[in-house]
């Protein structure tokens, strides 16, 4: 597949990249100290903890939760925390990350009006190893949550880079394009199918146990096949095809209905498992081709 192939692509998506950073509140030990002290303590495994760890805990929650919205609406990109992301969600995601970044920084506020005493707590338990130059003097600084957007675009040529360097670099774009490729079909299909395969497992449960048919069952796959038309980007014909079936098998379905028909359950097991055969061959199919870009 030549660049121009993706050109396409550009006026569908860029990419984001999220930056978060949490105090890691711990530092390493000497070890000449590890050996004087022997057995591990609570606070001592390698290295000293310089508050209690809890009370970091809700700020690296955070931060980890604005990280799996991003996932939710994206796709994989070969660069460490950068994701690809329709145009069309653009706006959606923006709202929420600000959302995110006002509760993170709240939280972080209240770690600091904790701080001078999670010192003194640590000053007990730390004894002779306690040191005030462990702790940084403005603890906000320790702390980030920013996120920028970055469009994508084919290398143009350049005054400055020479032919064979610049003929190198769009070498190396076609690849990292032809990896996002498959890693966003691979993740779209992968996540397809985990669906399927919770869904047909439900539903092929031994007959002899208790029969629990619940909306939640169908609410993934209906929450899947909504989004599905923005995070194609690709234009997957096949899972196309394969997410249309599954629409038309679950348009209308409702667990009371099902629980009252056996007909109509034993027809929705049977396409339901042709559909988890036909999902998994698909992901058979994929290429397994993974070129790694540094970050």
């Amino acid at each position: 597949m030549g660049n121009e192939d993706y050109t396409d692509i550009f006026q569908k998506a860029c990419l984001i990249q999220l930056s978060t950073s949490v105090w890691q509140g711990c530092c390493k030990l000497d070890e000449s100290v590890l050996k004087r002290l022997g057995e591990n303590s609570e606070w001592l495994k390698g290295s000293k903890d310089l508050v209690n760890q809890d009370l970091l805990s809700p700020i690296r929650k955070c931060a980890g939760q604005a990280r799996t919205e991003i996932i939710k609406y994206s796709l994989s990109f070969p660069i460490n925390s950068v994701y690809l992301i329709s145009k069309e969600a653009l706006s959606m995601i923006d709202e929420k990350l600000q959302e995110y970044k006002q509760q993170f920084w709240d939280k972080v506020q209240d770690f600091e009006l904790l701080f001078e005493i999670a010192k003194e707590e640590a000053m007990g338990y730390l004894g002779d190893l306690y040191n005030e130059a462990d702790y940084p003097i403005d603890i906000t600084r320790k702390f980030r949550f920013e996120w920028r957007f970055l469009t994508l675009d084919v290398p143009g040529k350049s005054t400055v880079l020479p032919p064979e360097i610049y003929e190198r670099e769009k070498e190396k774009f076609q690849s990292m394009m032809d990896e996002t490729r498959e890693l966003a079909i691979s993740a779209l299909r992968e996540e397809f199918a985990k669906i399927i395969n919770g869904l047909t497992e439900k539903l092929n449960k031994d007959s002899t146990q208790p029969r629990v048919i619940k909306s939640s069952m169908f609410n993934k796959m209906r929450e899947f096949l909504d989004g599905f038309g923005t995070r194609n980007i690709f234009e997957d014909e096949v899972l196309v095809e394969l997410s249309q079936q599954a629409r038309d098998l679950i348009d209308g379905v409702s667990p009371a209905g099902i629980k009252k028909n056996d007909v109509m359950l034993q027809k929705i097991k049977n396409e339901m498992n042709e559909l988890k055969f036909a999902i998994d061959a698909a992901i058979e199919d994929m290429p397994r081709r993974m070129i790694r870009m540094a970050s």
